[in-house]
């Protein structure tokens, strides 16, 4: 078990999404502890430490699934994105500690509302999982919103509860619609710092208190 320090995650598979979106799987030696929800510090392949080659990636997987899955957007010009994209299957990268409180907590909510912008899907993807694999008693809504393609849809389509998935024009109305329909949920947001902010600022002038709101914030 794993908490601190950097630890090596072996890439086993690469599965190209869209566009530039690719799902990272990796194989750990030892276990690493880690909540559904949490995100995980990961070290730029052949780079040494520093602040400039460590990124915060969500994690998609559950423990049960015994791989660690990120979802990510390479195609930024950045160093760590060119780097990060030229890791090949069998070759390392480090993990260095998990951290985040976009968890389900204890005791469980009895009814969520997941709120995912875009990529903002993946550490959402971690908590359905989770409830669907352990029959957890939670009534769930997903809103996914995306500009094009919605990420994991054909894999989380099946897994029940409510699902829409909107563009972006669509979703004040949405929004509205669900706080009306839904007034004791807990609404669960992650994507861009934008995207959180904006649908944040619009559900508490929608009436729905801070106290109701679980976000992503990588803190």
């Amino acid at each position: 078990m794993v908490t601190n320090g950097f630890f090596p995650i072996q890439l086993t598979e690469r599965v190209h999404e869209f566009a530039e979106v690719y799902t990272l799987r990796f194989k750990t030696s030892d276990p690493i502890s880690f909540l559904p929800g949490q995100y995980a510090h990961v070290l730029a392949p052949a780079s040494p430490p520093g602040r400039e080659n460590v990124r915060h990636l969500s994690i998609a997987s559950v423990p049960e699934e015994g791989y660690l899955q990120f979802s990510v957007d390479l195609a930024s010009a950045s160093d760590y994105k060119k780097k990060l994209a030229a890791l090949q299957v069998g070759e390392t990268a480090h993990l260095f500690k998990v951290k985040g409180e976009f968890v389900l907590g204890d005791p469980l909510p009895r009814q969520i509302v997941f709120l995912a912008g875009g990529l903002g899907i993946t550490p959402v993807r971690s908590l359905l999982r989770k409830i669907v694999l352990g029959k957890l008693p939670i009534d769930w809504h997903l809103i996914h919103v995306a500009r094009d393609e919605f990420l994991y849809q054909k894999e989380i389509e099946p897994w029940g509860g409510r699902q829409e998935r909107v563009h972006r024009g669509g979703l004040g109305a949405v929004l509205s619609r669900t706080v009306e329909d839904e007034p004791n949920a807990l609404f669960y947001i992650a994507g861009s710092a934008r995207f959180v902010e904006g649908v944040g600022q619009s559900l508490r002038e929608w009436g729905v208190p801070p106290e109701a709101l679980r976000v992503e914030d990588f803190r």
